[in-house]
């Protein structure tokens, strides 16, 4: 995952610098509805891996607004977790994202572990108890 994005703050992230952690990736959009039953769920359990191995980053794919337009949605939202702007799709073309809300884990060596498309509040218990064999 040798690629450098901005966030909607402006900061420079490369997943590269990730390695030996697990990486969490919620991909969205302000216009999906869905997604926002997802952020509560990414919260709680960025919550529960504080101090732990875990990265979480939001990454939003919408192609034609304004980081700052993106930046109000994620703190409407109330997303817990920075969000990296993804306007060209490189990330969603280079992981064949096919739809949203999407959940991405990579594994400590960088492999995609996880894969799911929409999230709700009753996902966060299987998402505890796969996040123990990620950890290891």
């Amino acid at each position: 995952m040798d690629l450098e994005l901005s966030t909607t703050t402006e900061e420079k992230v490369n997943f590269q610098n990730f390695k030996g952690k697990v990486v969490v990736l919620d991909f969205w959009a302000t216009w999906c509805e869905p997604c926002t039953k997802a952020v509560p769920v990414v919260n709680a359990w960025k919550k529960s891996k504080e101090g732990s191995d875990f990265v979480f980053y939001g990454v939003n794919t919408d192609t034609d607004l304004s980081k700052e337009v993106i930046e109000k949605h994620r703190k409407d939202w109330k997303m817990d977790y920075p969000t990296v702007l993804d306007g060209g799709w490189k990330l969603v073309e280079n992981y064949k994202v096919e739809g949203m809300p999407c959940l991405l884990v990579f594994g400590k060596d960088g492999s995609i572990v996880y894969r799911q498309y929409g999230l709700q509040a009753e996902d966060l218990a299987g998402l505890l108890i796969r996040s123990r064999l990620w950890n290891d």
